[in-house]
């Protein structure tokens, strides 16, 4: 009898202020201090500013305020993770969300995985699942990235 393989996928597990974020690691360009941050040049809501990265300038999206309203943008952490964008049609190659801390790299395959069941309604919200004892968020970064091309001046 044959046995089947478990498929595993490499993931980073980004540390917010009150919850955990999980993308794909090849959505991680980049782990940076939260330093030179431009505020002084106007932004939409849910924005902290501009970070001036390899020469381009990319917004600072909240990220957590956006998954789950009201979350201190002022504390929301000391490091920036630079993303690599996915959605192609959108136009934007990078952008960046704070963390609290470094991002952990994990290994994941579905028996890893138990879907929490809140009553977040966030439409940048793709699920929320349980990794052991942390509640983690998995963004829908398609519609993220079309949010902020929309907003982009």
């Amino acid at each position: 009898m044959a046995s089947k393989q478990a498929q595993f996928i490499h993931c980073m597990l980004i540390p917010l202020q009150e919850h955990y974020l999980l993308l794909p690691n090849s959505t991680i360009a980049e782990v940076i201090p939260r330093t030179g941050i431009d505020l002084n040049t106007p932004s939409p809501e849910n924005w902290l500013g501009y970070v001036t990265w390899r020469e381009q300038s990319l917004p600072i999206i909240h990220l957590e305020d956006i998954l789950q309203a009201g979350t201190d943008a002022a504390a929301s952490g000391n490091k920036l993770c630079i993303i690599n964008s996915i959605n192609t049609a959108t136009g934007i190659e990078f952008y960046a969300i704070p963390c609290t801390g470094s991002p952990q790299l994990i290994t994941l395959n579905q028996a890893a995985l138990q879907l929490s069941h809140d009553a977040n309604k966030s439409p940048y919200l793709h699920c929320q699942i349980r990794i052991g004892n942390k509640i983690a968020f998995i963004p829908d970064l398609d519609q993220l990235e079309m949010a902020i091309e929309s907003q982009k001046q």
